[in-house]
C-alpha cells in the first residue's frame, strides 16, 4: 500500500510540475486515500505521525491545484460570442472547438450534466474523436456529469468502453459524478473555456438516417443556443 501511494503521489507531482493539473489532482486524491489507509493500519507512533504529516502536505497541494482549476472557470477575457439560431447548420464541434484545440492542450475538462441517453453519449464520443485528432499532446479527459439512476448501468458501461478506446491512443478518461450540477462548459488546458448554453447536446435529430447530417454534423440542424469563448491568460493560471 505504501509503495502504491508513493507511485501515485510521485506521478502527481510530476504531472503538477508539467502543467497536467487535472490529472495531477486525481492522482493526489488517489495517493492521499492510499496514505490514509496506510496510516490507519500503522501501529508504530512515529511512522503513523510521518504518514499524517505527509497526508497534510499532499492535501494542501491538492487544494492549491483545486483552487487553480476553480480560477480557470471563473476568470478569463471574452474572445468570441456566437448566437446559434434555431435550425441553423454549420456548427459542428470542429467549427465550435477546432480553433482552440491546439497541440498545447494536454487536458480537457468537460462539464456536461446530460450524458445519459444514447445520442448524448455519442455526442461525447464525437467530441473526443475531435480532441484526439486535433490535440496531439492530449493526455487526460475528465467528464463531470450526473449519474444515470437506471439499474442496468448502461451509462457506466458506455463510459468504460470509451475509457478503453481512449487508452489505446494514450489518453486517460475519468468520470466524476455530481448530482446537482447545471453548468455546461469545456475547459482546455491551453487556457480556453467554451461555454455553450445547451452543452454538447445542441444538435437536432435528423429526419432520416439517410439525410446529410446523419454522420457529418456540419449539416445537422441545431437548437437555438449561445456560445461564449473565454481565454484565461498564463499569468492567471499559475
Amino acid at each position: 500500500m505504501a509503495q502504491m501511494a508513493i507511485t501515485l503521489l510521485t506521478r502527481a507531482i510530476e504531472y503538477d510540475i508539467n502543467g497536467r493539473k487535472l490529472e495531477s489532482l486525481k492522482l493526489y486524491e488517489d495517493g492521499i486515500e492510499a496514505l490514509l489507509k496506510e496510516s490507519k493500519a500503522e501501529t508504530d507512533p512515529k511512522r503513523k505521525q510521518h504518514f499524517q504529516n505527509k497526508i497534510l502536505e499532499y492535501m494542501n497541494r491538492a487544494e492549491q491545484v483545486k483552487e487553480l482549476v476553480t480560477r480557470w472557470k471563473s476568470r478569463g477575457e471574452i474572445r468570441d460570442k456566437i448566437h446559434v439560431v434555431d435550425g441553423a447548420t454549420g456548427y459542428s464541434y470542429g467549427r465550435v472547438f477546432g480553433l482552440y484545440m491546439t497541440d498545447e492542450v494536454k487536458e480537457i475538462l468537460v462539464e456536461e450534466p446530460y450524458v445519459r441517453e444514447h445520442h448524448q453519449v455519442c455526442n461525447l464520443v464525437m467530441f473526443c474523436e475531435l480532441a484526439v485528432t486535433s490535440c496531439k499532446n492530449l493526455k487526460f479527459v475528465k467528464l463531470l456529469t450526473v449519474r444515470e439512476l437506471k439499474s442496468n448501468d448502461e451509462q457506466g458501461r458506455a463510459f468504460q468502453k470509451l475509457k478503453e478506446s481512449l487508452q489505446k491512443h494514450g489518453v486517460e478518461f475519468f468520470v466524476e459524478y455530481s448530482p446537482n450540477m447545471h453548468d455546461r462548459q469545456v475547459i482546455l488546458s491551453n487556457g480556453y473555456i467554451v461555454k455553450i448554453g445547451r452543452g454538447l447536446n445542441y444538435f437536432k435529430p435528423t429526419p432520416s438516417k439517410y439525410c446529410l447530417g446523419a454522420f457529418n454534423y456540419h449539416f445537422r440542424e441545431c437548437r437555438e443556443t449561445n456560445i461564449d469563448v473565454f481565454y484565461c491568460p498564463e499569468n492567471d493560471k499559475a
